[in-house]
């Protein structure tokens, strides 16, 4: 076989398949709406670890919290430097009223006290900063660290939750079926094996197509709510 026949026995099934897939929709997977992976953003100890894989939490639900033990003693000194504080402005003040006190003393005072209720604040704020929380509603679906388990900076991942209240589904289709659709346009998709019609929005059209296969990515999101639907099922769009 000399090389312009083999050059063409090669090419003809490739062609074959580029002219199929060109007009022909590219099978996806539902996905979870969100997959977050969880992280201390500070270097420290795993103190409390109040969920377990499968456990189903809300939005702001504390996940993981550091060792802060110390931090929580510096809390406990400010907020009583502070009320000393506090209360020797009010002193002054009333000092200060009758002309017993300064002003420029009272309002050196009034200044600590702002930087003792500021300095409060900063321990607060790196207690939180070691408190993980979710940042949806959704589930635990791993946990990478144990209690008493220290966690680096270089690896901080702890846990991962995935929202699945919505999912998505990344269909690549031909640039004829694409231009149909418009985002915040509705559509129905084909879930599984036994093909279940399930009603869905057009939330992203890419506006590229992709030069290998000549499709078009388009993102698709379907209520979840009630939880009936897997996530990594396979999903067409209807005709």
């Amino acid at each position: 076989m000399n090389s312009n026949k083999l050059s063409k026995f090669l090419l003809t099934p490739l062609l074959a398949l580029l002219a199929f897939t060109a007009h022909a929709d590219v099978p996806g997977y539902t996905e979870p709406y969100k997959t977050i992976t969880v992280s201390a953003a500070e270097a420290g100890v795993i103190k409390e670890l109040p969920v377990e894989e499968g456990t189903v939490v809300k939005q702001g639900q504390i996940l993981a919290r550091l060792d802060v033990a110390q931090l929580d003693a510096e809390l406990e000194i400010a907020k009583i430097q502070g009320g000393l504080q506090r209360t020797k402005v009010e002193r002054l003040d009333e000092l200060a009223r009758s002309q017993r006190a300064a002003k420029e003393e009272l309002e050196r005072s009034r200044a600590d006290l702002k930087i003792r209720e500021a300095e409060i604040r900063k321990i607060q704020a790196a207690i939180e900063t070691r408190t993980m929380r979710s940042p949806v509603n959704g589930i635990v679906t791993e946990i990478k660290r144990d209690l008493s388990e220290a966690v680096s900076l270089s690896s901080p991942h702890v846990l991962t939750v995935v929202q699945i209240d919505r999912l998505i589904v990344n269909l690549f289709l031909p640039p004829f079926r694409a231009e149909k659709l418009t985002v915040g346009g509705s559509a129905t998709l084909l879930l599984g094996e036994n093909s279940g019609r399930v009603p869905a929005i057009v939330e992203f059209i890419s506006p590229v197509t992709d030069a290998a296969s000549g499709t078009v990515r388009v993102k698709f999101v379907t209520n979840n709510t009630a939880g009936k639907l897997r996530s990594g099922v396979t999903a067409m769009l209807a005709e």
